[in-house]
């Protein structure tokens, strides 16, 4: 490898880290390898194709870290190890060992990445790879935001690329009844054998077992036991670890252990990306107006967003057309005034204010008490994630602040909540969930 080519690299590296997720840069960004730089040409080489293809997204950062070094506008070009001497195996790859039914259709390739879920998707990606370092891996988030599907899309990744892993996905719901079966036909080994000697478990709504003591004591001793074997242990939640207040505290801990990860509402721009790639699913051509119109008024799960689409999509077979006025007719019984009510300033800002214990106008003043400046960037925050507003047009809403202050509230409760700062992430949850219901 030429030097050169290490050394640009290298100094693009430490550019490029600040201006990605640091969980996204260590599980994409930083297992590439620069092969060469000739000419105009980059050429960066990934770890497998997967993680070449994921990388496309950053070919501008790439391009931008590297003309910061050198006045070069260079062409990436990115391969992948053994992309130019594909070999055949001549023998047959041993069949992955899977109980549960794993969706074939919830894979990393159809899930929508967007800020709402990087962090989640780039730490599910990297245990499927093989990593160690988010064991165990807690996501948690609402209800049909795509936790399941990052459970299913794991299972499936070992399943090409580890197929002589041992792996086991089940519902907790089944687990607690498998569980109750145990104890009645006093059949435990046959459950500890099952669930303690697999090399992942992918555990759905773990928030099952919460008031379940008995439940509670066998779930620590497997737990302990899959950890002492390194096996990879992935649950989903519907809230995190400290919030399943009548779960044992050792298992909280047990729990918060590995990575936390959350889940949040897409926001408008991921919303429509889903649609898209819905709509290319099922082969349709489905106009922007309409896959705008119903991201803006359904943003609380995928699962309803793309239930919404569904209903569109059936409506027009029915009228022989697919146009804006068919998806409002379809969705019209769908879309309550309570819900249109709930994402203006009108009511998000009361709902904030008193979460906070301040006053709409102490919101909206100058003062630049602490606390109240957080409430006020948490104010900025939910305006510009639930609603159609502009910056500016938030900054006069908020006391006739300017637009710039607007987006650093914004930026700065973001990066809160990347950082994984627990406090104010369930802060925006417990908002989020009030003013979604109304």
């Amino acid at each position: 490898m030429p030097i050169i080519a290490k050394d640009l690299w290298d100094q693009a590296l430490i550019k490029i880290a600040k201006e990605i997720p640091e969980i996204t840069f260590k599980t994409w960004i930083a297992p590439l390898k620069a092969v060469s730089c000739e000419g105009d040409t980059f050429v960066l080489e990934a770890p497998n194709e997967f993680n070449r293809d994921q990388v496309k997204q950053y070919e501008a950062f790439f391009r931008n870290a590297l003309m910061s070094i050198v006045p070069v506008q260079f062409h990436i070009k990115l391969t992948y190890e053994g992309a130019e001497t594909p070999t055949k195996n001549t023998f047959s790859l041993p069949q992955t060992s899977i109980e549960g039914n794993i969706n074939p259709a919830f894979t990393f390739d159809n899930f929508i990445v967007g800020s709402s879920n990087a962090h989640a998707h780039a730490a599910c990606v990297s245990v499927a790879q093989n990593s160690r370092v988010f064991n165990p891996l807690f996501l948690y988030g609402g209800s049909g935001l795509g936790k399941t599907h990052l459970l299913h899309a794991i299972g499936n990744y070992v399943k090409q690329h580890q197929p002589e892993k041992h792996i086991i996905y089940v519902p907790c719901e089944q687990f607690v009844n498998e569980f109750i079966r145990t104890i009645r036909e006093n059949s435990y080994d046959s459950f500890r054998q099952k669930y303690r000697n697999c090399d992942m478990l992918l555990i759905d709504d773990i928030q099952f077992i919460e008031s379940k003591e008995q439940m509670q004591i066998e779930f620590f001793s497997t737990f302990n036991a899959l950890t002492e074997n390194g096996s990879n242990i992935i649950m989903t939640c519907d809230k995190p670890p400290h919030s399943l207040s009548s779960l044992e505290e050792r298992l909280r801990t047990r729990f918060a252990s590995g990575v936390i990860v959350d889940i949040n509402i897409p926001n408008f721009e991921t919303r429509v990306a889903i649609l898209q790639k819905r709509a290319e699913f099922l082969n349709i051509q489905v106009s922007y107006d309409i896959l705008e119109y119903i991201a803006h008024n359904f943003v609380s799960s995928i699962r309803e967003l793309e239930g919404a689409f569904t209903t569109v999509i059936s409506y027009s077979y029915i009228s022989g057309k697919l146009d804006l006025s068919v998806a409002k007719a379809a969705l019209n019984n769908l879309i309550s005034p309570s819900k249109r009510k709930s994402m203006t300033p009108e009511t998000i800002i009361p709902i904030v204010a008193r979460y906070f214990n301040f006053t709409e106008d102490e919101i909206k003043s100058k003062n630049k008490n602490k606390d109240l400046a957080i409430a006020r960037q948490v104010t900025m925050y939910l305006l510009t994630k639930h609603s159609d507003l502009t910056y500016e047009q938030i900054g006069k809403i908020i006391g006739g602040k300017h637009h710039s202050t607007v987006m650093y509230g914004f930026n700065k409760i973001n990066d809160e909540i990347k950082g994984g700062n627990q406090t104010i992430i369930s802060a925006v949850n417990d908002l989020n969930q009030r003013i979604l219901g109304g």
